[in-house]
């Protein structure tokens, strides 16, 4: 009896160390989880926020009606400011899907399907939106020119990486290069007909 008392005692203090281990281990992967769950949240709220629902505003209001920016007033100078907001946006989503990626070798656990699903139509969007957009601003003023080189290369990195990431053909043709082939493009922006620049919006407190 002494000898199995022994024994047992061993035995049961290695028993009550793996099951510990194991409570260690689920609850550690649970409160992981959470936090990359709470960063694809804050990620996806900011392309949903207010300030972003109006510079998608102003953009998709000139991209889906075809219509050229007026250069006198203050149209120019808000287009640009949303090309721009939004083009940063991007970047931050490109750096924070980038981590989550990092912290689990490249795989796409549920956190990393979540915000993909999530921000895939956005992105789908602006692979035409921004192209037709630049070169709106350019057209309006050919005095000005649009610096966005690297911002412009992010956001190619991240439709990249994200048509990567699905397997359906229809979404990885949407997340592809833009093209003003509009046979290529699935954009129906190409299909409407050009519209003239709306009468030029006056600074506040300017002479008519």
């Amino acid at each position: 009896m002494s000898d199995l008392l022994r024994v047992a005692g061993p035995v049961g203090s290695c028993i009550a160390a793996f099951a510990a281990l194991a409570v260690t281990i689920l609850v550690w992967r649970k409160s992981r989880l959470t936090a990359r769950l709470e960063i694809v949240r804050g990620l996806h709220a900011e392309l949903i926020s207010e300030a972003a629902a109006n510079d998608r505003h102003t953009l998709g209001s000139l991209h889906w009606q075809n219509r050229e920016i007026n250069p006198d007033g203050t149209e120019r100078g808000e287009v640009m400011c949303a090309y721009f907001a939004m083009l940063w946006r991007f970047e931050r989503l490109h750096a924070g899907r980038k981590v989550l990626l990092e912290g689990v070798n490249g795989r796409r656990d549920v956190a990393l399907k979540m915000l993909d699903e999530q921000v895939y139509t956005h992105v789908a969007e602006y692979v035409c939106t921004f192209p037709v957009i630049k070169d709106k601003l350019t057209e309006s003023n050919r005095d000005d020119t649009v610096f966005d080189g690297a911002y412009v290369k992010t956001f190619d990195q991240l439709r990249t990486s994200l048509a990567e990431s699905f397997d359906d053909p229809e979404k990885k043709a949407r997340l592809g290069a833009h093209t003003n082939n509009t046979e290529k493009c699935n954009c129906k922006c190409h299909e409407v007909s050009e519209k003239p620049p709306l009468p030029a919006q006056r600074l506040f407190g300017a002479s008519a």
